[in-house]
């Protein structure tokens, strides 16, 4: 039984900005000029207007269009900031905090017999893990038909810069279709160290910026060895769009040559969050950069702090 990630989809803002109106506008902590070396050009941003799309539903739409309605057994939606997930406590009528965006996904979609599920805080891992959980459900299930709809949507508040640790970022969604006997994406393996001591991201930036090369190379190395594979053979390296810079030390601690890390959305979309990995597999698809069999690591790190790894074949 092949459990892989059958559709993928993603969607962004309309609105974008350059680093250079993003630094006029008072938007990020670090000159313009310092986020461009280090590979950022652009930046999505949702606006708050009556006729900004739904990022979230268009994105889960896009997979979910065409399977049957009642092999969808699960939906798990995540968010890595909290604010998405949490309501205005400042309400008369109690009721209206009890108002959830995945129960309202679950209707829009028209798949009731659908058990949902909202899940957070664990930063920009949190979907690999929701990929992971999909996995191990329909690996145990009965179900020959059965899928699972993984969902990520991340935006940033009205007024927060749009800088976080040097890298700039804008707001996506992204879904996924989890399925059995997929023909494309087979989950080979999952791997992700924790540290929880980190936990206080303001508290500990500095010694976080420390720990970030170290792990993340015992990370991806423990993933392969988990997987019983080879560095050699990952065909790609599927990135979180954290700054070019970054990867290229961290590809330098690898091993591995530039060419195999697909940065072309680093200066094209920035960092999302949650959505990186889904944004850069459909472009790689379209792109015709992904051939049958390639094996793929898909990684990144987690605020909380998490290091995380999904081995993929195509």
């Amino acid at each position: 039984m092949s459990i892989g990630i059958a559709r993928l989809a993603y969607r962004l803002p309309t609105h974008k900005r350059s680093i250079d109106q993003l630094e006029k506008e008072g938007r990020i902590n670090s000159p313009a000029s310092l986020l461009s070396d280090f590979g950022f050009k652009n930046c999505y941003i949702q606006e708050k207007t009556a006729k900004s799309p739904d990022l979230l539903l268009e994105s889960a739409k896009e997979v979910a269009s065409g399977i049957e309605r009642d092999s969808a057994s699960r939906i798990f939606l995540y968010s890595g900031i909290n604010s998405y997930f949490e309501k205005d406590n400042n309400k008369e009528n109690a009721l209206e905090l009890f108002q959830y965006p995945v129960a309202k996904l679950r209707h829009a979609l028209e798949l009731p017999k659908a058990n949902s599920l909202a899940i957070s805080q664990q930063g920009c891992s949190g979907l690999l893990s929701a990929i992971d959980i999909a996995y191990h459900l329909l690996k145990s299930s009965h179900e020959e038909n059965e899928s699972i709809l993984c969902a990520t949507v991340d935006v940033l508040t009205t007024g927060t810069k749009r800088e976080i640790m040097y890298n700039v970022m804008s707001d996506a969604a992204a879904s996924v279709l989890i399925t059995k006997n997929s023909d494309k994406n087979r989950i080979v393996y999952f791997h992700q160290q924790i540290l929880p001591y980190y936990w206080d991201t303001p508290l500990h930036e500095n010694e976080l910026l420390a720990s970030y090369f170290p792990m993340a190379q015992r990370a991806i190395e423990s993933a392969l060895w988990g997987a019983g594979l080879k560095i050699s053979d990952i065909k790609w390296f599927v990135p979180h769009n954290v700054s070019l810079r970054s990867w290229e030390i961290l590809a330098k601690l690898l091993h591995i040559p530039m060419e195999r890390i697909w940065t072309n959305n680093i200066a094209r979309v920035g960092h999302t969050v949650s959505s990186d990995h889904i944004i850069n597999l459909v472009d790689m698809e379209q792109e015709d950069a992904l051939k049958k069999g390639d094996y793929l690591l898909l990684f990144t790190f987690g605020f909380g702090a998490s290091w995380s790894c999904l081995i993929l074949q195509h």
